[in-house]
């Protein structure tokens, strides 16, 4: 075969490979958006929802705290000498989720103002990129009362169902 054989069979398209075209390229790239669209807002709720887990997990670890407090000193507010339960050294254990050290943090959680000696209640704070979350913040109180504070309850038919889903 002499050189303006190949030469010829390049001019033609015969001797390279096929590449794509424009309009092969643009399908796999709208595929691949309508893919991210519908996925996106799923993979971001599967993670909100694992760090709702994780954030109901401490609180009832807190409240489980809380009552073996309870147990040693017959009140919730302070220790028998006088250590405020609100101290670093009593429930500063229970300040974030993830715990201190482990990771940036989703949820602060805080004990609200002890009212009497036999009442509390924790709140589990968003921050970070959990601000958004739709369930807002998760509350759980000595009575085991499971409850949130949100601004909305968009998405949800009621107050009921949204306690059930943020709490599930």
């Amino acid at each position: 075969m002499d050189d303006t054989a190949i030469s010829r069979d390049f001019q033609e398209g015969r001797g390279r490979g096929r590449g794509l075209s424009l309009i092969e390229v643009m399908v796999v790239v709208a595929i691949i958006g309508v893919l991210a669209t519908i996925g996106y807002p799923s993979y971001r709720e599967s993670i909100a929802k694992g760090r709702r887990t994780q954030a109901t997990a401490q609180l009832v670890a807190a409240q489980q705290w809380m009552e073996r407090f309870f147990s040693e000193n017959l009140r919730y507010d302070q220790t028998t000498g006088g250590t405020a339960v609100t101290a670093s050294t009593q429930f500063g254990r229970f300040s974030t989720v993830p715990p201190p050290n482990e990771g940036p943090a989703f949820y602060n959680l805080t004990l609200d103002p002890v009212s009497t000696q036999g009442t509390f209640t924790i709140r589990a704070t968003r921050v970070g990129s959990m601000l958004e979350d739709r369930c807002g913040d998760l509350t759980l109180d000595h009575l085991s009362r499971k409850g949130f504070v949100a601004s909305t309850y968009s998405g949800f038919a009621n107050v009921n169902a949204a306690r059930a889903y943020c709490w599930r």
